[in-house]
């Protein structure tokens, strides 16, 4: 057995990874070292022999450390290269074409429109049109020839977008941080004020729910009435298969599997999305396209054309079921031929070594701690390495100190509803997160600044300073979410025209904005099919949201700026910054609402589709009414209950915040939205 082999074993009976092969909606126990060691070192002891047992008496040597973190390093080296070169290269191209659309619109077209939410656009049409031309038939040359050339840099653009946008999809959250870390610098509220923002936000959200819940019913009967939708007779239950419904529907959805990454157990899956390139016959005998080099796909999954697998049937609470029709097993001749869908991996194989190495059990132990951990052990580094950067007086850098404590104690949060399922609902990694962090940083400012607890205020204006990828290069010294500062004193920081830890993650929040089209891309088929019932709840929300809320905030004495921050609500707090932000409205109080929309929605959907009689199988009034009142955190939690609900609470968000920022885009209506509110 080699060292490799004990990795993937001790990967395996680790809780932290237990789910890797077989997802689970129950969250799984947290990692104890004790019994993982135990069974790493009697698997050790077995490949090893006897020679190397007795070494297991004495302690760690010297030789033992070097071994054990040069292996480790060894065989994460595909780990690495892949989270830390090849995913933040694609990030930084990302950012390069965000900021020369902000430069075309800002400075050549003169509009002011959020170059993140263009991108995303762009980047729907460019997959659509690739998609079309992809799927081009006949016995025409060109079109042969067309197909080929889409299929192919459809093929090469996935390639190339995938990586650094599937990241920004699963780590969204952490995103979401530094409007919450930010909290202490806004303006203060008083109780009278704090208890009518709460009375609006408990009756609007479920008023608009019930809304939203009685027009999809009501869309849905008229609709099926007149025969211009045909629902499922069980729309609980979807099955992949490669029958007639499959050639109608082409759901593009995987089994959501949990994340398998190394080090870091979380409950969004490594591959966000599934995007099916297909192909025509005449291309696939003539060239062959290979996936992404480093992801978990198999290579040329078409090359050998095998039979159709079993197929998955979504059941209810996220149960697969393991019978398979004989329609599933055999294909259809009725149908044109098309790709099988592209095949993501769910469990972590493991490279074959030729040679075991004798390695000794204490090394061997290293090697495995450090393989699995090497996340953990990288930002520890981080952490360890940033705090004489902060101490020492003449630099006293915020960057990697926040950044350090930022991540890890996200790390931290996401371990608590694997230790206590009881808090799995109401312990969103966001908000334990931010407790830990304002925590941490108010220990170490009380000893930087001997004491003195205003030297907390202080640092956290550093936090997130408005020095994002768009003003990097503007030369100025900024703080406190882009106040123009003038000179510090001579010993406060040495890096004032350094971004925060705040700035880098809402520049990455940028480019999750720009990855939600391809989940929207994924789903554009149900979209399409329930387009008469997704669109007029969702014009119905904005309307009543964009043009209501603010209004009656302000007459109920709400100050100006919160009563514009409650229109970003409903919205995912991706698309909900920039609409905010170009409403210059309070961006605390919107980050705030919408982590605790989502928060209710995930705690009270289910007891309010009771109450309200929404059937269980309803996927679509379940999906589009969570989307549009509950955004992303509600749609977290349905891939882990409802799939097909999960595809058009995604799709609703996606869309009801698209159209939310261009409203807020338009100079005019801007303009009479603050007049509204007295500004």
């Amino acid at each position: 057995m080699s060292v490799t082999d004990l990795v993937y074993n001790s990967k395996m009976n680790d809780p932290l990874h237990s789910n890797a092969g077989h997802p689970s909606t129950e969250p799984q126990e947290a990692f104890t070292p004790d019994s993982s060691e135990s069974a790493s070192y009697v698997a050790a002891s077995q490949s090893t022999g006897g020679t190397n047992q007795t070494s297991q008496e004495g302690g760690y040597s010297l030789s033992d450390f070097v071994q054990g973190i040069s292996h480790g390093l060894y065989y994460s080296r595909g780990h690495l290269w892949h989270s830390y070169v090849v995913i933040p290269v694609g990030i930084v191209i990302l950012f390069t074409i965000l900021y020369g659309l902000n430069k075309l619109l800002t400075s050549v077209i003169k509009i002011t429109f959020p170059c993140s939410v263009l991108g995303m656009l762009i980047n729907l049409v460019l997959l659509c049109v690739l998609n079309v031309l992809a799927n081009l038939e006949g016995n025409n040359p060109w079109k042969v020839r067309v197909a080929q050339v889409a299929t192919v840099s459809f093929n090469k653009y996935l390639t190339l977008i995938k990586p650094p946008m599937n990241f920004t999809l699963k780590w969204i959250n952490v995103f979401f941080i530094p409007s919450f870390i930010i909290l202490p610098l806004s303006d203060p509220i008083t109780f009278i004020e704090c208890l009518k923002i709460a009375g609006v936000f408990v009756i609007g959200f479920l008023l608009l729910l019930c809304v939203d819940v009685y027009m999809i019913l009501s869309l849905q009967w008229v609709l099926k009435r007149f025969g211009l939708l045909k629902l499922d007779s069980d729309a609980h239950q979807v099955v992949e298969s490669s029958s007639s419904s499959t050639s109608e529907e082409e759901y593009e959805l995987d089994e959501f599997p949990r994340s398998t990454s190394v080090g870091v157990f979380t409950t969004m899956r490594d591959d966000i999305t599934t995007i099916d390139i297909p192909r025509n016959e005449k291309i696939t005998a003539t060239r062959e396209v290979r996936q992404p080099r480093g992801s978990n796909v198999s290579e040329n999954p078409f090359e050998h054309d095998p039979p159709p697998q079993p197929q998955r049937v979504y059941l209810r609470g996220g149960e697969q079921s393991s019978i398979v029709s004989s329609s599933v097993l055999q294909p259809n001749p009725s149908l044109p031929t098309r790709a099988p869908p592209v095949l993501v991996s769910t469990v972590e194989t493991p490279r074959e070594i030729k040679t075991p190495l004798n390695l000794s059990p204490n090394a061997q132990r290293i090697t495995i701690f450090l393989t699995k951990y090497i996340d953990w052990t990288l930002y520890c580094t981080l952490f360890v390495v940033s705090l004489p950067l902060y101490y020492v007086t003449s630099i006293h850098t915020f960057l990697p100190y926040h950044l350090g404590i930022t991540i890890l104690s996200y790390y931290l949060a996401l371990l608590i509803p694997q230790k206590w399922p009881q808090l799995k609902k109401i312990a969103h990694p966001i908000l334990i997160s931010t407790a830990e962090i304002l925590f941490v940083c108010f220990i170490g400012s009380l000893i930087y600044h001997n004491g003195k607890p205003k030297g907390f205020i202080d640092d956290l204006k550093f936090y997130k300073t408005g020095k994002n990828y768009l003003n990097l290069f503007n030369g100025k010294s900024m703080a406190e979410s882009g106040k123009i500062i003038g000179k510090m004193t001579d010993d406060y920081t040495a890096t004032s025209l350094w971004p925060g830890c705040g700035d880098v993650l809402s520049s990455l929040m940028d480019i999750s904005i720009v990855s939600l089209s391809l989940p929207m891309f994924t789903h554009r088929r149900d979209f399409v099919r329930n387009f008469w019932v997704l669109m007029p709840p969702i014009i119905v929300s904005i309307a009543l949201t964009f043009f209501c809320y603010p209004v009656f905030c302000y007459h109920i004495g709400i100050a100006p700026e919160r009563s514009i921050g409650f229109i970003g609500r409903s919205v995912t707090l991706a698309l909900g910054t920039p609409l905010i932000t170009a409403l210059n409205g309070s961006i605390s109080l919107m980050a705030v609402c919408t982590i605790l929309s989502g928060i209710c929605g995930v705690l009270v959907g289910d007891p309010l589709f009771k109450l309200l009689r929404v059937k269980q199988n309803d996927y679509v009034t379940r999906g589009v009414s969570l989307g549009i009142n509950c955004g992303a955190i509600a749609t977290a939690h349905l891939l882990n209950v409802d799939p097909r609900a999960a595809s058009m609470s995604s799709l609703s968000f996606s869309v009801f915040g698209t159209i939310m920022v261009v409203l807020a885009s338009i100079v005019s209506v801007k303009d009479m939205i603050r007049s509204w509110v007295g500004l």
